[in-house]
């Protein structure tokens, strides 16, 4: 083999090994996009928190304290205007309280009126006037007793002792049981009836809820008789 020959075969191996290696490091760049491009890539584990992060932290911390103190804001706000409410209505009840004892005031006032001109007709024997003035200030007084009591005396007056009942049972049923007026004007009714019964359950009430009463009552009972 020529000299010209060896050095055209050594520049032809040299050549290919230049290839040869320029076709490694051409494999070896493609593996590493590869492995950097078509494999899954994965997360990152922080194992500090970096200013950043803490600063978001503070951001979240910061809004969960507003929203705390908003929630606590709008608590008071609706606990404020209960509170004011409730004052509100106290003073309320407190005004309406001193307007009804005015009203009260008038009432009796008007009942106390018509209750001496009832009295007057009464003493002058014109009972069913006496009624009229009666029933006149029980209109505007309903919780009287005395009332009712003599509105029930000028009925059995008029000899209309069923009526008379009706008064007296109302005032022992919704206003006093105790009351002596009700319970002798009741018995004088059934015993004008002819009810003995009814007449001494009366009388036996009338001793038994005013016990230091007896001698008026027995007093009451034989003049009732006398009328008779």
């Amino acid at each position: 083999m020529s000299k010209g020959d060896m050095d055209e075969d050594f520049l032809n191996f040299e050549s290919k090994v230049n290839q040869v290696m320029r076709l490694l490091e051409d494999m070896a760049v493609a593996n590493k996009t590869d492995a950097e491009g078509g494999a899954t890539k994965k997360p990152e584990i922080k194992t500090e928190i970096s200013e950043h992060d803490f600063i978001v932290s503070v951001r979240q911390d910061r809004t969960l304290l507003n929203r705390k103190a908003a929630n606590q804001r709008e608590q008071v706000d609706q606990t404020g205007p209960q509170q004011l409410d409730k004052y509100t209505f106290m003073q309320q009840m407190e005004e309406d309280a001193v307007e009804r004892a005015k009203v009260r005031k008038e009432r009796e006032r008007i009942a106390q009126h018509f209750r001496s001109l009832g009295n007057d007709a009464f003493r002058k024997q014109s009972y069913e006037k006496a009624i009229q003035m009666y029933t006149k200030a029980i209109e505007h007084v309903k919780d009287s007793p005395i009332l009712y009591n003599n509105r029930a005396l000028s009925y059995l007056k008029l000899r209309n002792c069923k009526r008379a009942i009706i008064d007296a049972d109302y005032v022992i049923n919704k206003l006093d049981e105790k009351n002596l007026r009700s319970w002798l004007y009741r018995g004088a009714a059934y015993l004008r009836l002819g009810d003995e019964k009814n007449y001494e359950t009366s009388i036996k009430f009338a001793k038994k809820n005013n016990n230091k009463e007896i001698d008026y009552i027995t007093a009451f009972q034989e003049k009732l008789k006398a009328d008779f």
